[in-house]
């Protein structure tokens, strides 16, 4: 939702949610924390500056906080400006970026992680060993690059055919890395080799390239 928000012209978005302790969903607010932090994660990771989702906990009493947060959070992104100007990205970048972003955090492995964030830090796993936030920062860090890569690679296929090397320059990677990735894709049936210009493939979509990876 928050992408979907960006997506649609918005420059920034503020999410509110109960204190510790206090929410009716019991644990909810602090699962919406974890989705929050690595959707910070995945905007940076994007070139998008992470002030542009900001989240504050406060009680259903307090209405003078929300005031107070939504106040500076409004004066905060005014003084940032549009979304994208600052960070020196296009409109059609932008939004590669952001679709990738969306399909990112909305994919399976993403949602698993953020789904365990509170069974991790406070129960530990099969053998009772906890988390910390530090280690917590880390598996957020693997896991949402590798899978915005990803998402990213199949944006820009879309469009036409690319060479590991366009790809690269494009979304300021080592080729070396996009080769793994692409290696990965063309396993799962997603991407195949439309051509080969000299010596360097060229990369597309499968037929179920665009449908398969959700």
């Amino acid at each position: 939702m928050v992408i979907e928000s960006l997506l649609a012209g918005a420059d920034g978005v503020f999410v509110g949610a109960c204190k510790r302790g206090e929410c009716h969903y019991t644990s909810g607010n602090l699962h919406a924390e974890g989705k929050m932090e690595i959707t910070k994660r995945v905007l940076r990771m994007a070139g998008i500056d992470p002030a542009r989702l900001r989240m504050r906990m406060m009680s259903s009493a307090e209405g003078n906080k929300f005031v107070e947060f939504a106040g500076e959070f409004q004066k905060d992104i005014t003084e940032l400006g549009p979304l994208g100007k600052p960070e020196g990205i296009d409109k059609n970048d932008l939004e590669v970026k952001l679709q990738a972003a969306g399909k990112a955090l909305g994919g399976r492995k993403i949602r698993w992680v953020t789904g365990k964030i509170v069974e991790f830090t406070e129960k530990g796993n099969l053998y009772g060993e906890k988390f910390t936030a530090h280690e917590i920062g880390r598996l957020f860090d693997e896991i949402a690059m590798d899978e915005f890569r990803l998402r990213e690679i199949l944006e820009r296929l879309k469009g036409k055919p690319h060479s590991v090397k366009e790809l690269a320059t494009k979304m300021d990677t080592a080729p070396k890395i996009l080769v793994r990735q692409m290696a990965d894709l063309k396993k799962m049936g997603f991407a195949e080799i439309h051509s080969v210009v000299g010596n360097t493939p060229m990369w597309e979509l499968s037929g179920n390239g665009e449908t398969a990876y959700e």
